[in-house]
């Protein structure tokens, strides 16, 4: 019963994991981080690989006037 409990929520984590490094990311904001992160929460492991090749790593800038 034990190790039946421990391979649950390790899967678990490893399902969610994806979803913590895209909240914990400083790539996007607001509106586009929440479509990230139901994304992710739909597709695990395929939309976090989608997110880190798409979205470019120092976020996105703000364009001067």
């Amino acid at each position: 019963m034990f190790d039946e409990l421990f391979l649950l929520i390790t899967l678990i984590c490893i399902y969610l994991l994806p979803v913590a490094l895209v909240a914990g990311s400083k790539r996007t904001k607001r509106h586009e981080k929440n479509g990230w992160l139901i994304a992710t929460l739909v597709f695990s492991w395929l939309a976090l690989l989608l997110y880190f090749s798409m979205i470019p790593k120092g976020g996105r800038k703000k364009r001067r006037r």
